[in-house]
């Protein structure tokens, strides 16, 4: 689907290119290609923070796992908080860049709401149960556990509404193409 949509709007854009080229001056088309790379960087920044949203609850088992032992919990307690971390600018760029687009969105609130929700429950399980050994890491996650659903459901969803707006934006840039080459008294 990503490779797809990527072809057609490197397609679109050659003939924008052509268009131009020929003599064509096409201020929309440029500004709707504009518009769409921008909201598609947003869409594959979206799917990096589903990402690390996934690779996050992955370090959170093996730091239960492997954390009875301190130089392994030491490893994996830092890459938990770097993909942590990571997440959280991840979001922040989203707000920004999706904010600088008027691209407004409820999802990217709940977002938030639950990335700090999430972050406390995550060190509120470590600091009551610990990892020392199996029986506390199982307590641990057991606590948490389900706690990253509404993130990803969240993030999915915007994801959804990003590449609906991709797609409407897609449409624009086609439009605005097909009407560079019939503006009245530009050359062809």
């Amino acid at each position: 689907m990503r490779a797809m949509h990527a072809a057609k709007l490197l397609a679109l854009l050659w003939v924008l290119g052509a268009t131009a080229a020929a003599g064509a001056d096409c201020p929309e088309a440029l500004s709707a290609a504009e518009r769409l790379q921008a909201m598609s960087n947003n869409g594959r920044l979206a799917r990096d923070a589903l990402i690390t949203l996934r690779r996050q609850a992955q370090d959170w088992k093996n730091l239960l796992l492997r954390g009875s032992e301190a130089g392994e919990r030491q490893t994996m307690q830092i890459r938990f908080d770097n993909q942590s971390r990571n997440y959280q600018d991840q979001l922040e760029q989203l707000r920004r860049q999706l904010g600088a687009l008027n691209f407004e969105s409820e999802t990217m609130a709940k977002l938030d709401q639950e990335q700090l929700k999430l972050d406390q429950r995550y060190r509120a399980a470590l600091a009551k149960h610990g990892v020392a050994d199996l029986q506390a890491a199982a307590a641990a996650d057991r606590e948490v556990q389900g706690s990253d659903v509404a993130s990803f459901r969240a993030l999915e969803q915007l994801i959804t509404a990003i590449t609906a707006k991709d797609d409407a934006l897609f449409q624009q840039l086609r439009l605005a193409i097909g009407q560079c080459g019939a503006q009245p008294g530009k050359s062809q």
